[in-house]
């Protein structure tokens, strides 16, 4: 696999490094790493001491928890 090309198919516990994460969703590698330092973000796995991730079932649900109606847009 291609570090710029991620599998249309992914599992639930798949792990996707930051800079892979950012890309997904569609936003900055600056913007990604605010998020998660913020709490605000997907929840975080630690791969090793240095390597955090996120996985793709975090990923789809920190997506829905920030879904709002067109009335709040």
């Amino acid at each position: 696999m291609s570090s710029n090309k991620l599998p249309i198919v992914a599992s639930d516990l798949q792990v996707l490094r930051i800079p892979e994460w950012c890309a997904v969703a569609g936003i900055s590698l600056r913007t990604g790493k605010r998020l998660l330092a913020s709490g605000r973000g997907p929840a975080v796995v630690r791969l090793s001491d240095r390597r955090r991730g996120v996985t793709v079932g975090a990923h789809r649900q920190w997506l829905a928890s920030r879904e709002c109606s067109s009335a709040n847009l």
